[in-house]
C-alpha cells in the first residue's frame, strides 16, 4: 500500500493494463451468455433507391432463425426527434451504401447472416447526390424535406475587403481535406438482455446517457427501463457517439426474449460507420510587410452524408476557430453543410478543427515563404496569448492560454534549431525539410450551453472511497485519471479509492466522452464530490485526516456517506459581440488547449513517396495529471493526423464506397511511426482540476500543415489537397520542379 502523496503530476499505468495486455480484458463485443443468440444487419448495396417491398419470408423460415425485423417492427423508427436524424431501419427509401433494413437473429452468427441474403428487397433506383455541389444544384433531389441544407453558420467581426485592399499580400487559396475513417481496434457491437420490462446492453458508447435515450425513444420505453454498460471498448475517437447500434441490440433482445449479441466486421464499419467530414475551405487572408495579419475570411463546405449527426455543429467548431491561434482585427466566416448520398459523416476527433486549420496554417507557411520570414517568427508577431480577445467573436480567452510558450519552446529545440544542417545532409533522390504548424481547441461544448459533468461517491466503515463518474472511459483509461484527483482531494492512500464509469445504472448523466472534456469536466466534478466529503467531516468534526475508517464508519451511521457533486463548464468572462441570445448557438469557449509541432520530412523527388522520420509535440494543457497517459494521447493523435496528411481517404464513386476494407484503406502502422517527442509548457488553468484542461483533440491538428510545410522547404511546394499522396506529391512536383 502506498501513503497519501501526490498523484497528480505522477504517471500512472491504466488501471486496466495488464489485463488489455495480457488479452485478459473481456471487451463488450468478447461478452457470451447462456442461449445466446446472434445477430445480423441486411445493409443496403446502393447510395440512393426507394424501397418497394421487402420480403423476409424465406428468412424467416430458415431452420434457427429466431426472428427478422423491418422499419414496421420499430416501434418509434427514428434515432433523434428530427427527421433528419433518420430512422433506425430504412422506411420507404435508402440514403447511403450500408443503410441498415433488417436486423436478423439466429442461433449462430453464419445463420443470421445466410438468413439476411435471403431477405428479397425490390428497390428503385433514384438520382444520387454524390457531394456538395449536386446538393446545392437547383434541380438537385431533395434528400429531406427541407432541402439538402443540414446547416450554416456565418459570423463577421467587421469588413474584411477594405483591409485586404491595403495589405502588402494577400493570399487566396482553397484546400481540401477528405473523409477519414476512425479505425478504432475493436469495431462495434455488444450484448443486449431484455427481462421483465427491462433492458441492459454492453456496449462501448461515448455517451451512455445519450444512448440510453436513443434506446428508450426507439422502443418507446421509459429511459429508467435502459441500462448502458458502455465499457471495456476498444477505442473510439468520436464512432461511438452516434453509432445505433445499441438500437439494434434492444429491438432484437425484446423481440426474442434472449440475449442476443451483434458485432460489425471492419467491412461493415466501412461501409455504414461515420466518417471525418470532408471539407473544401476557402481561405483570404492579408498581411502587411512585416507578417502581421491584417484580416481574413474563411468560407467552408462539408458533406455529412444522407443524416445531420454531427454535422452543423461540426461546422459551428470549424466557425471558431477558423483565425487559428491568432489574433488579429476583423475576420469572417460562413460555412455550409449539405446533405448527399455518400457516407454519413460524423463526430471524429478535432471536429472540424483540422479542416480549417489546414487552410489557416498553410496560409501562415506560405506567407512567411513569401515575406522571407522564419515560419515560427511569423506566427509569434500573430499569436493571441492568455487573456487576449479572440478574432471573430471578440470573446476573452482564458489567461492559460499558452500559444506563445509552445512556439518558443519548438524553436528553441534542436530538431528546428538544427535543421538546415539536417537538411544538408541530404541524399540522391531522397530531400529533407522541416515544418511547423500550431494549433488552438477549445475544451467542452462552449458556453452557453450548459455543458456539466456529474460525480457521486460513497465512504464505507474502512474509510475506503468508491466513485461513480463520468465522461466514460474509452480506451483512455479516464478511470485511471479521476482516481489520481480523487487521492489528491481526499488526502487518501490511492488504493483507498476505487473509480467505476460509463454504466447509466450508477454513473449520474454526465455527457459525452468528447469536446477534449472528459479531464478537466469529470475531473472537476471528482474533486468537487472529494471536497464535498472533505468538508462534511470537518463540519462533523470527524477524523478524516487521520483515521479515514472512523470518519467512515460514522458517516454512514448517519446517512451521511454518499456526496453528490456536479461541475458545469463556465462560459466566457466576457462574451464579446456575439449576441447573448445566441450564445449557444456559436458557443465560444473559455478555455482551450494549444499544441505546436515541428516535423521532420523526406521527399523522393523521382517518386513522390514521402517519409515522416521525427516530430516534436509541445502541448499546452496545464498540469498534465498523468503524463504518461497525456503523452500517449498525444502519440495517438499525431498518427491520426499523419494518416490525415499522407494516406488516409475514404473514397466513393457516384456515392458507392471504393475503399471497402483495410486492405484498400491505408492508415499509419509502426512502420510508419516516426520518432516522437512531446513536452509540456508550464501552465495552469485556473478553473480545471488541479490546473488541467484539456488536450486530446488538438493533437490531431498541426500535423498535416506541419507535414505540408516540411514539404514546401524540402522540395519548394505546398500541397492544398488531403492526403499528401505520392501520385499527387509527383504531380506538384513535375508542375513546380525542384531546383
Amino acid at each position: 500500500m502506498t501513503t497519501a502523496s501526490t498523484w497528480v503530476g505522477r504517471s500512472r499505468p491504466a488501471l486496466e493494463g495488464r489485463e488489455i495486455v495480457t488479452g485478459e480484458l473481456v471487451y463488450v463485443t468478447d461478452r457470451r451468455m447462456p442461449g445466446m443468440l446472434h445477430g445480423h444487419v441486411l445493409r443496403s448495396t446502393v447510395p440512393h433507391a426507394r424501397i418497394d417491398a421487402v420480403d423476409v419470408a424465406a428468412a424467416k423460415a430458415l431452420p434457427g432463425v429466431a426472428c427478422v425485423l423491418t422499419a414496421a417492427d420499430v416501434p418509434v423508427n427514428a434515432l433523434g426527434p428530427r427527421d433528419v436524424d433518420g430512422p433506425v431501419l430504412a422506411d420507404g427509401v435508402v440514403r447511403q451504401v450500408g443503410e441498415a433494413i433488417a436486423l436478423v437473429a439466429a442461433r449462430d452468427a453464419r445463420t443470421a447472416e445466410q438468413a439476411a441474403g435471403l431477405i428479397r428487397l425490390e428497390l428503385t433506383p433514384l438520382p444520387v447526390v454524390d457531394g456538395p455541389a449536386a446538393a446545392a444544384a437547383p434541380d438537385a433531389p431533395r434528400l429531406h424535406a427541407g432541402g439538402n441544407v443540414s446547416g450554416r453558420i456565418a459570423f463577421a467581426s467587421g469588413a474584411v475587403d477594405p483591409l485586404l485592399a491595403d495589405a502588402h499580400l494577400v493570399l487566396r487559396r482553397e484546400v481540401r481535406t477528405p473523409g477519414q475513417e476512425h479505425v478504432a481496434i475493436e469495431t462495434p457491437g455488444g450484448v443486449a438482455v431484455h427481462e421483465a420490462g427491462s433492458f441492459t446492453i454492453w456496449c462501448g458508447s461515448q455517451n451512455p446517457g445519450l444512448h440510453q435515450r436513443k434506446v428508450a425513444r426507439a422502443l418507446d420505453v421509459d429511459p429508467n427501463a435502459v441500462r448502458m454498460i458502455a465499457n471495456p471498448v476498444g477505442g473510439a475517437f468520436g464512432s461511438r457517439n452516434d453509432d445505433p447500434m445499441p438500437v439494434y441490440l434492444a429491438l432484437l433482445a425484446r423481440a426474442t426474449g434472449r440475449p442476443v449479441h451483434v458485432h460489425m466486421t471492419r467491412e461493415d464499419v466501412m461501409a455504414a460507420g461515420a466518417k471525418r467530414h470532408p471539407f473544401v475551405t476557402s481561405i483570404e487572408i492579408g498581411f502587411d510587410s512585416r507578417g502581421t495579419i491584417l484580416g481574413s475570411s474563411v468560407n467552408a463546405v462539408a458533406d455529412t452524408g444522407p443524416v445531420i449527426t454531427s454535422g452543423p455543429n461540426v461546422m459551428k467548431t470549424s466557425a471558431e476557430m477558423s483565425t487559428g491561434p491568432y489574433g488579429f482585427d476583423v475576420a469572417s466566416f460562413d460555412g455550409t453543410v449539405y446533405y448527399t448520398n455518400n457516407a454519413n459523416a460524423g463526430a471524429f476527433r478535432g471536429y472540424g478543427v483540422p479542416q480549417v486549420a489546414f487552410a489557416v496554417e498553410n496560409a501562415m507557411t506560405e506567407a512567411a515563404h513569401r515575406l522571407g520570414l522564419d515560419p515560427v517568427e511569423i506566427r509569434l508577431r500573430n499569436v493571441l496569448d492568455g487573456g487576449d480577445r479572440h478574432s471573430l467573436y471578440r470573446h476573452r480567452t482564458t489567461t492559460s492560454l499558452a500559444v506563445r510558450e509552445t512556439l518558443q519552446t519548438a524553436a528553441a529545440h534542436p530538431l528546428w534549431a538544427d535543421r538546415a544542417a539536417w537538411q544538408a545532409e541530404a541524399r540522391g533522390p531522397w530531400r529533407r525539410g522541416t515544418g511547423v504548424a500550431t494549433a488552438m481547441k477549445g475544451v467542452g461544448m462552449g458556453s452557453g450551453t450548459g455543458d456539466t459533468a456529474r460525480a457521486r461517491l460513497r465512504i464505507d466503515e474502512r474509510g475506503h472511497v468508491t466513485i461513480w463518474a463520468g465522461p466514460n472511459h474509452t480506451g483512455q483509461s479516464i478511470q485511471t485519471t479521476y482516481g489520481q484527483v480523487a487521492a489528491d482531494a481526499l488526502g487518501l492512500p490511492i488504493e483507498h479509492v476505487d473509480v467505476r464509469v460509463g454504466d447509466t445504472g450508477e454513473v449520474p448523466e454526465s455527457g459525452p466522452t468528447a469536446a477534449s472534456r472528459s479531464t478537466y469536466a469529470g475531473g472537476n466534478a471528482v474533486r468537487l464530490a472529494c471536497e464535498e466529503l472533505v468538508e462534511r467531516c470537518r463540519q462533523l468534526a470527524l477524523p478524516f485526516a487521520t483515521d479515514a475508517a472512523s470518519a467512515g464508519t460514522k458517516l454512514v451511521e448517519l446517512g451521511e456517506a454518499d456526496v453528490v457533486a456536479e461541475f458545469r463548464l463556465p462560459d466566457t468572462d466576457d462574451i464579446g459581440i456575439v449576441p447573448p441570445d445566441q450564445l449557444a448557438t456559436f458557443a465560444p469557449h473559455r478555455v482551450y488547449g494549444t499544441c505546436t509541432q515541428v516535423v521532420r520530412v523526406e521527399v523522393n523527388v523521382h517518386t513522390g513517396e514521402l517519409r515522416v522520420p521525427e516530430l516534436l509535440c509541445v502541448l499546452d494543457c496545464g498540469t498534465p495529471i498523468n503524463p504518461a497517459a497525456t503523452i500517449g494521447q498525444a502519440e495517438g493523435g499525431i498518427l491520426q493526423g499523419l494518416g490525415l496528411a499522407v494516406m488516409e481517404e475514404h473514397l466513393l464513386v457516384a456515392g458507392v464506397p471504393r475503399t471497402t476494407s483495410l486492405e484498400n484503406y491505408l492508415a499509419p502502422t509502426i512502420t510508419d511511426t516516426p520518432l516522437m517527442t512531446t513536452l509540456f509548457v508550464p501552465g495552469r488553468e485556473d478553473s480545471g482540476p488541479f490546473g488541467a484542461k484539456g488536450m486530446s483533440e488538438v493533437v490531431v491538428v498541426p500535423t498535416p500543415p506541419a507535414i505540408a510545410a516540411a514539404i514546401l522547404d524540402a522540395v519548394g511546394v505546398l500541397p492544398r489537397e488531403l492526403p499528401v499522396t505520392p501520385e499527387r506529391l509527383l504531380t506538384l512536383l513535375e508542375e513546380a520542379p525542384c531546383a
